[in-house]
């Protein structure tokens, strides 16, 4: 494996913000596969996902070349925020960037041109600093890659204007999307599930040897999701935390109670809309929230159908 530092742009105190980028060629010929893991800085799964599946695998089985960004904002990463503290700006909204802009824009067309030539891409993001989530988008162009990872749901939405995995699909490449962790819980259960639901993915596109596990049994594809946020801040109890991510919910269900601590009082609940609602996105059972933040991610139960 070759380790490459690809220069971005230089700052004014000096620094030089390069990408680093790792290229593992196989020892046949094959697909080329690119990756990449924190284009949100507080999502480091994604980064470390990248490095345990690279030294998981011999490039003796390996049929083509991964080349991987394992941490696609050194900015945000080292901040530990979504967007790069620079500018303020969300990488994964400005696709395919400018050479001659912002810092965030810059670093933008650099992932471009190494996304130039992919025959696949994955894209791996989770829940942030305080929530965890469990998904996979799945696309028309790539759909067997988001099946062979394995989560239960699968999103069938529309990518983001000026997202990666957007341009990359514009481009012709075959996408998946991870939303896989986050939150500080369960680290090494989904870690495991993304580093072993990767090397599914890559025996299924023919990269790595072997029959692909079948995906499980009630894997759906739904087509509608919903952000469930609390409009007041307070601290939010739930019964309702990650180890119950994918489950079915009738209509109604309270998810959690967002509680005054001060006064004691029931400030709101947060309530299941669809029936039934699958959850895909949760927090701790005993968390603090401000209004607007993440609560629950559920999507509409009723529209799912069997991958």
């Amino acid at each position: 494996m070759t380790v490459a530092q690809i220069p971005v742009t230089t700052l004014a105190g000096g620094h030089r913000l390069e990408l680093t980028v790792h290229t593992l060629r196989g020892a046949s010929e094959g697909p080329r596969m690119v990756m990449f893991g924190g284009i949100h800085g507080d999502e480091p799964m994604g980064s470390e996902t990248v490095r345990r599946l690279l030294e998981s695998i011999d490039p003796a089985q390996l049929a083509g070349t991964i080349v991987a960004v394992p941490v696609a904002n050194p900015y945000a990463h080292q901040a530990l925020t979504r967007n790069t503290p620079l500018d303020g700006v969300n990488l994964n909204r400005i696709f395919p960037g400018n050479r001659g802009g912002t810092v965030t824009e810059q670093l933008a067309a650099v992932l471009s041109e190494i996304l130039e030539g992919a025959d696949y891409f994955i894209d791996f993001h989770s829940g942030g600093n305080f929530a965890t989530v469990e998904y996979a988008y799945i696309h028309d162009a790539g759909a067997e890659m988001s099946r062979a990872y394995g989560t239960s749901v699968l999103y069938h939405g529309h990518p983001y204007i000026g997202s990666a995995t957007g341009w990359a699909l514009e481009k012709g490449v075959r996408c998946m999307v991870s939303e896989l962790g986050g939150g500080g819980q369960r680290i090494e259960d989904y870690l495991r599930k993304g580093v072993d639901g990767t090397l599914n993915v890559l025996r299924t596109v023919g990269m790595l040897p072997g029959e692909p596990v079948a995906p499980p049994e009630d894997q759906v594809i739904v087509e509608t999701l919903t952000t469930l946020a609390p409009t007041v801040g307070g601290t939010m109890l739930s019964d309702f935390g990650v180890e119950r991510l994918g489950e079915r919910l009738p209509k109604g269900t309270v998810l959690a109670k967002i509680i005054s601590p001060h006064t004691f009082e029931v400030l709101e609940e947060i309530v299941a809309p669809y029936e039934p609602s699958i959850l895909i996105l949760g927090r701790e059972h005993l968390t603090n929230v401000a209004p607007g933040d993440y609560g629950f991610m559920v999507a509409d139960g009723a529209g799912a159908k069997p991958a």
